[in-house]
């Protein structure tokens, strides 16, 4: 992740305009960016001080911003008590919760998709605690494993792969798709499912709280509905059903 920045000090009489025009010039232009992540402006009331920082996913595209960062730098310094020196330098992110917190789930996912239920153990706090559908509840690693093990050997090809990844501090929220083949037994609250051999795709969405380097909360979200319909165990919704027999 990279950032760029810019220093400047506006007016203290008119820091509250700066503020105004930002949120409606930077903002907008950082949101549509390509590659950009989120924006911030800190000030100094008492000093007219401000730093603005924008994240970006790469180098990348905190470079090609900057046509972006100079209209925006343009437009704020009529509010500017000294508007000669200012730039926008680049820094690497070297360090952050959100990074850090990004870093672990990523490395649970390809733990999960290397089958390898230790290493994903490792990175779960004594005191995890779980939700998935089904008013399933988990607490502790050995309960989570158990739970995961249970979805690889009923689905042994299981693999997960994340579409987007929203990462906050301490908190990753997962857009994903599981998809696997159900050569298995898939034990469930309502029963055993013996296998079926069809193969199966379904969106998921996991929210995960981090705590210094382990997981410390995991919210697991998916259709269940979904789920037995393509295992061939529940009626397919009307038009569902329609598209399956054009």
């Amino acid at each position: 992740m990279n950032a760029g920045v810019i220093k400047s000090k506006f007016k203290k009489a008119e820091l509250d305009k700066a503020i105004k025009e930002f949120k409606e010039s930077a903002l907008p232009a950082v949101a549509t960016h390509k590659g950009a992540r989120s924006a911030f402006l800190l000030v100094n009331r008492d000093t007219g001080e401000a730093i603005s920082i924008g994240l970006y996913e790469d180098e990348a595209a905190a470079k090609s911003f900057a046509p972006k960062a100079e209209k925006v730098a343009e437009s704020l310094k009529k509010y500017m008590s000294d508007a000669k020196d200012v730039k926008r330098e680049l820094y690497e992110v070297a360090a952050s919760t959100q990074i850090e917190s990004r870093a672990v789930i990523e490395r649970g996912m390809k733990a999960f998709n290397a089958h390898d239920l230790e290493a994903l153990a490792r990175d779960a706090a004594p005191d995890i605690e779980a939700t998935a559908p089904g008013d399933i509840k988990l607490k502790g690693p050995q309960a989570l494993k158990e739970f995961n093990d249970n979805f690889i050997k009923a689905f042994p090809d299981a693999r997960v792969e994340a579409t987007k990844i929203h990462a906050q501090g301490a908190t990753v929220i997962v857009e994903g798709i599981f998809t696997g083949t159900h050569d298995g037994t898939l034990k469930t609250p309502m029963g055993d499912v013996p296998a079926t051999g069809r193969k199966i795709k379904g969106e998921f969405i996991q929210v995960f709280e981090v705590d210094r380097g382990l997981v410390k909360r995991n919210n697991l979200i998916y259709d269940q509905v979904q789920l037995m319909t393509q295992l061939g165990l529940a009626l397919a919704a009307p038009n569902q059903a329609a598209r399956s027999t054009r």
